[in-house]
């Protein structure tokens, strides 16, 4: 009404009002009323912003390569851009000024002249690969440029998102990549054969070294066997040695005491002999000196008479040694005589021995 209108602008946005030439306000994120017809307002985006860039590059071996990716700024000095660069607005907020756009394009400008030394000393396929390298000494770069310290701009970041070859040579890379792929598949798939054939026939090494090992231990348990019946046949044969030889110490033993039981009673006759020998010649000694006696006792009868002898011999006898005497001499007289009448008195006499008086 009348020219004057109300503007409000944001936090981030740093407002100057110019009129008649001069700068009437300014500051951020200001509400004001301005007379339109005389008034000129320049709004600075004074927050942090990201510039989109994208710009063509040759490489060493002469391909065309497409870089995309953004950068992250901060305008330190509204003031000082807004002198340099359009950043004026109309009545409804929107920018009349290029200033925007000029700025962007500064910063593209910056960055490719930055990354255009690397690029020009890389291959096609180094450089397409090459967006972390590029990092830190770009930033740097931005960072000391005179032309942003001038414009009042502090760069806070820079990103590569994307390197892209010619459509026809990312084809070719593509069809190169691929056929790369497919023998790396290829080799993939016979290493695995390979492998699953190294494989098996570790597992049929396997199989055999277990047969083996499974063999060797029942060789082993065999000859453990056979080592331990032999080991128990040698000690029953030692046993039926030992029991042999006791036998056959015993059996000498006995027949040792056999031995010696006959050597005591060959002794024993030898002097069982010697004995009889002594008793025999002792009684012959004896017999010879009885006799000797005897004979010299009887010599002393030999000039006595026979009767007078038989007198003294009678008068020794008992009355039935005289009958019997008698009986005898009428034996060697029995021609002489006729009949001998023998009372039985006189015989149960004769034959009664206990009778005292015979």
């Amino acid at each position: 009404m009348f020219g004057i209108r109300f503007i409000k602008t944001r936090p981030i946005d740093y407002v100057i009002q110019f009129a008649s030439g001069k700068i009437n306000k300014k500051g951020a994120g200001l509400s004001f009323f301005y007379f339109a017809p005389s008034s000129t307002l320049v709004i600075v985006p004074a927050d942090t912003r990201d510039a989109p860039f994208i710009f063509q590059e040759m490489t060493k071996d002469y391909q065309d390569i497409s870089i995309q990716g953004q950068v992250t700024f901060k305008v330190n000095n509204p003031e000082k851009l807004a002198s340099l660069l359009d950043f004026t607005i109309d009545g409804t907020g929107r920018y009349m000024g290029d200033g925007i756009e000029k700025l962007n394009l500064r910063m593209t400008n910056l960055i490719q002249v930055a990354v255009r030394e690397k690029f020009r000393s890389l291959d096609l396929t180094e450089a397409l690969t090459a967006a972390s390298e590029l990092y830190e000494p770009v930033l740097q770069r931005l960072k000391s440029s005179s032309t942003l310290v001038e414009l009042g701009i502090d760069v806070l970041d820079f990103n590569i998102l994307k390197i892209s070859p010619a459509p026809e040579m990312a084809r070719a890379l593509e069809a190169t990549t691929r056929e790369g792929f497919l023998q790396t598949a290829d080799e993939a798939v016979f290493h695995r054969r390979n492998f699953a054939v190294e494989q098996e026939r570790k597992i049929k090494e396997n199989e055999l070294q277990t047969q083996i090992a499974v063999e060797e231990k029942n060789r082993t348990i065999r000859e453990t066997k056979m080592n331990a019946e032999i080991s128990v046949q040698e000690k029953q044969k030692l046993v039926e040695i030992a029991k042999m030889e006791s036998v056959q110490a015993i059996e000498s033993k006995k027949l040792e005491i056999e031995q010696l039981k006959l050597n005591s009673r060959i002794e024993q006759e030898k002097k069982k002999t010697e004995l009889i020998s002594s008793q025999t010649k002792n009684m012959l000694e004896y017999a010879k000196a009885k006799g000797a006696s005897m004979k010299e006792e009887l010599s002393a009868f030999k000039e006595i008479p026979i009767e007078f002898m038989e007198v003294l011999a009678s008068n020794q006898m008992d009355s039935s040694k005289l009958i019997a005497r008698a009986f005898r001499d009428i034996a060697k007289n029995s021609e002489k005589i006729g009949n001998l009448n023998i009372s039985p008195d006189l015989l149960n006499m004769l034959m009664d021995k206990e009778n005292p008086n015979v």
